[in-house]
């Protein structure tokens, strides 16, 4: 008689991979209602559920545990009776959390697996790591764990309800998901700030002024001073114009778009989310011109060059100022209004619909943000 292989007894989460995202400091927003079906199935099958968290390098033992708390408060779903709410807490106990340092590698990375599987009670061969990160998979089955590679595509989206509705917040999980996004657009923001910080440093317009005047008079031609860009700023500009032509226009402006459509349908006045659609367009012209000028930056000639640097940094400006009120009046005005015309059927939908506007995993737009972020840590002095 063949010998039975050892049965399962612990299922391994990977938290940022599978059950939500740290959207801001102190919450963590589940992927909802993904997460809720996934840990259910795993309770249902009698396992243990254990997590694992990724943290940067000399994160303290009172910052881990306050990371895994936020986690653990992460609301799932929440009855519409009573008001209770289901959170990641009530699947996974604090004890049964292990941190994995991000620069862990090979063998470091090999015991927190072991760890983990001693923390739950079970063999490593007797668990099964849940996850969508490549690199928490190889290195849970270096550590005799089998795999299960979780798709969200695997549950299908079924209504939230309302959780947490306020005057200025629906509870409505759409909203959760475009202020989510939102808070990438922050960052952005503050990127295009220091950008334009940068340019003002490399072209004084006051000396310009002056030498137009002259040669003005002098009736000749004579252009500004030949500005070099540096690397680091030239890096930057690249991965903002990316983010704004592939991030912000087509997958954040598209999804509120189509989110707004869908909420007049349902009976939102369609007058509360006009200006919404003027905002939008009044941008994208700004971010037109921006291309424009990025494009005379990098191959136009010197003395356009100059011109072309005070085009984007203006511009940059413009658009920066414009969307901070923009972000904040859609997170405390429109999107509850637009959560008022839907009932918990309409807001799936939404999701389903926001889904489809864009990748379901923005991941890559993250790191991009990051990227950009260190680029311009430190703007020289004299814009050198």
């Amino acid at each position: 008689m063949p010998e039975r292989k050892q049965a399962i007894e612990a299922a391994i989460v990977g938290v940022e991979s599978t059950l939500g995202v740290m959207d801001k400091p102190g919450h963590f927003l589940p992927n909802r209602p993904n997460s809720q079906q996934l840990l259910e199935n795993l309770r249902k099958q009698r396992w243990r559920i254990g997590a694992i968290v990724t943290l940067s390098n000399g994160t303290n033992g009172n910052k881990q545990v306050e990371y895994i708390e936020t986690i653990r408060r992460g609301v799932l779903s929440e009855d519409s009776k009573t008001g209770k709410k289901l959170t990641i807490g009530d699947f996974i106990a604090p004890e049964y959390f292990v941190v994995r340092h991000s620069a862990d590698v090979g063998e470091q990375d090999l015991d927190v697996y072991e760890d983990l599987a001693k923390k739950v009670g079970a063999e490593p061969e007797a668990c099964v790591i849940v996850s969508q990160d490549a690199s928490q998979i190889l290195a849970a089955m270096n550590a005799g764990m089998k795999e299960y590679r979780n798709n969200p595509d695997d549950y299908p989206h079924v209504p939230v309800g309302k959780i947490d509705a306020s005057p200025t917040d629906s509870g409505r999980e759409f909203q959760s998901l475009l202020e989510h996004e939102h808070l990438l657009g922050e960052r952005i923001f503050a990127c295009g700030e220091k950008i334009s910080a940068w340019i003002d440093k490399l072209i004084d317009v006051d000396a310009w002024n002056k030498q137009l005047a002259q040669i003005t008079k002098e009736n000749r031609w004579q252009g500004p001073p030949v500005v070099t860009v540096p690397n680091e700023l030239k890096k930057a500009m690249a991965y903002m114009m990316y983010l704004l032509d592939h991030f912000a226009d087509q997958v954040h402006l598209k999804a509120e778009e189509e989110t707004f459509e869908f909420a007049v349908a349902c009976g939102l006045d369609p007058k509360a989310a006009k200006w919404v659609f003027d905002q939008h367009n009044q941008v994208r012209a700004y971010w037109t011109a921006l291309d424009i000028a990025w494009g005379r930056i990098r191959e136009g000639d010197s003395d356009d060059r100059w011109f072309a640097l005070r085009d984007f940094r203006v511009t940059t400006e413009a658009f920066v100022f414009l969307f901070k009120a923009h972000a904040i009046r859609e997170d405390y005005q429109t999107y509850t209004k637009a959560g008022e015309a839907f009932n918990s059927e309409d807001d799936a939908l939404a999701v389903n619909l926001i889904a489809h506007t864009g990748p379901s995993d923005i991941t890559p737009y993250i790191n991009m943000v990051g990227n950009m972020e260190k680029l311009l840590e430190n703007i020289p002095a004299n814009g050198q």
